[in-house]
């Protein structure tokens, strides 16, 4: 184990990853540390109830990252070199509504489109016309997401420059509830779209949420609810091998709990094993800002920065329950279409947005009018045995425990056996027979597994106006570059945000290869 490196950095999650890779690809010796046994964050894979069961801890569907260049031009060899392989999942979602009525997605768009059709003509038309439109705008967006803040045109002047610039201007300030409303008619139709829209947890009735409607559909309809063959582990497992092989290392069960700062700088880490790691170029963390302001002093913050963290939405909270099954969900009444690894409830939008407002107001909620349910296993059977299936429920949820409950702990396998019930409305064969083994994931048994997922989010925090583009972490400090010089930070709480994109990842690289003197073009021309 080395002590000394040229960058240190904190924590081991996928976006932590791929800055770290980049810097070792560049010739530096990188030192990677995470609090945990197993490296990967939010990309983890485990046996979690019962041996031959791989789970997915958290992140299951890898869309997002697929249009990373990470990803799409194999810029680190990680489908080439290193094993990972994704799987598009065909039918895409498949889905229920509070009425009976059902709604499948297909990865042959005209398929879909007749699903659309069976709701609304013209809604069907729509959606081609959606379709077409992000084909065009998708990727102005991508590389807005894809260029740290200040690298290149912001997403505003890039939007000017362009012929339709204005339509997407006000399109991506509205609500996603508002532009749904906008572009369908068909209250199935719309239920639908606000399902897939609400995927990353974020409100969907706020300000600034109205490209979802758009992108998610898009993402999904070109690749799917994309996923790691083996699991999402497998992204962690290529990184890496990946950074292994470029000379770096990754050191488990070190929990980074404090910022050295000398002359002004940062220096290196100490953890809570009072082990301390040197850094001679720089320090990178992945750690919530939330947690990484009590790291330092106050007083090495700017004002700007303490203010910006404090008053950053670390984003709604979810509830999980992890099932070893014997059967896949079949939905009640299903003429012969196959579930897809995808699935759950598309409850009526407005029930959507009351239970997330009660959720905001920190209000204990007990109805789950959103609902996803993945099997991964019926596009990946080797996460099973023979036969065999994972099955994930995930909602949204409060931090406030219902039933008059004094903590989560005491309120979870009530809440859990109430979303069982919900879901046996629509899909009955989850019997107890059927069902083997499960584990309970409240807000705080998220939050417990994984720091970084404060108060229960894992997606990095609030993606809504105030904590956007520059405005992410902190305004002022979007840059990846911190108040403290000498520390950078990456993940999920930097532009453009969590989820699996590697996006926060590969930019941080970029600003810290250029302070470096480098650039990712030159480290990648270097073989």
């Amino acid at each position: 184990m080395t002590n000394t490196a040229d960058v240190v950095v904190a924590g081991s999650g996928h976006n932590a990853l791929i800055t770290a890779v980049y810097l070792a690809r560049s010739g530096r010796k990188v030192v990677v540390l995470e609090t945990r046994e197993r490296p990967g964050g939010g990309a983890v894979s485990e046996e979690l109830v019962r041996p031959g069961f791989m789970m997915d801890t958290c992140s299951t569907g890898h869309t997002l990252i697929q249009n990373n260049p990470v990803i799409a031009d194999d810029e680190l060899g990680l489908l080439r070199e290193f094993g990972l392989r994704y799987i598009d999942p065909d039918p895409v979602a498949h889905v229920a509504f509070p009425d009976g009525e059902q709604f499948t997605m297909w990865l042959d768009p005209e398929r879909t489109v007749d699903e659309f059709a069976r709701f609304s003509a013209r809604d069907a038309d729509t959606y081609r016309r959606v379709l077409a439109e992000w084909a065009e705008m998708g990727p102005v967006f991508g590389a807005a997401n894809r260029h740290p803040i200040g690298f290149g045109p912001s997403l505003d002047e890039r939007l000017r420059e362009h012929p339709r610039g204005g339509v997407w201007r006000r399109r991506i300030a509205l609500s996603a509830w508002e532009v749904i409303q906008h572009e369908y008619t068909e209250p199935h139709v719309r239920a639908f779209v606000f399902w897939q829209a609400f995927m990353t947890l974020v409100s969907m009735d706020l300000p600034g949420s109205g490209m979802l409607p758009y992108s998610i559909m898009a993402g999904r309809q070109k690749r799917s609810w994309c996923i790691p063959e083996g699991g999402s582990g497998r992204l962690t497992d290529a990184l890496v091998a990946a950074l292994e092989a470029a000379g770096g290392e990754v050191v488990c069960d070190q929990e980074v709990v404090e910022l050295v700062v000398e002359d002004g700088r940062c220096t290196g880490v100490v953890t809570a094993t009072g082990e301390r790691f040197t850094a001679r170029d720089a320090v990178v963390s992945s750690v919530h800002v939330k947690h990484l302001l009590d790291m330092a002093p106050r007083e090495a913050w700017d004002d700007a920065f303490v203010y910006g963290v404090e008053t950053f939405d670390p984003g709604l909270p979810m509830f999980a329950v992890q099932f070893a099954t014997s059967e896949a969900p079949r939905f009640r009444g299903d003429p012969g279409t196959p579930t897809a690894v995808s699935s759950g409830l598309a409850g009526w939008p407005q029930d959507v947005i009351d239970v997330t407002r009660e959720i905001r107001d920190g209000r204990p909620s007990t109805r789950f009018p959103w609902i996803l349910v993945a099997t991964p296993t019926l596009a990946d059977p080797s996460r099973a045995p023979e036969g065999h299936h994972t099955v994930k429920f995930l909602v949204p949820c409060s931090p406030t425990p219902p039933g008059g409950h004094a903590t989560w702990d005491d309120a979870k396998d009530e809440h859990a056996a109430a979303l069982l019930a919900a879901v046996r409305d629509f899909a009955p064969n989850l019997t107890d027979d059927v069902i083997l083994d499960h584990l309970v994931l409240s807000p705080l048994d998220i939050e417990r597994g994984n720091a970084h997922m404060v108060g229960g989010s894992a997606h990095g925090g609030d993606r809504g106006v105030p904590y956007s583009g520059p405005l992410r972490p902190a305004p002022g400090w979007a840059q990846h570059r911190m108040p403290i010089p000498g520390l950078y930070q990456t993940g999920g709480t930097t532009h453009p945000g969590g989820s699996i994109t590697g996006t926060p990842g590969r930019n941080a690289a970029q600003v810290l290869l250029t302070d470096l003197g480098t650039s990712i073009e030159e480290v990648l021309a270097k073989g």
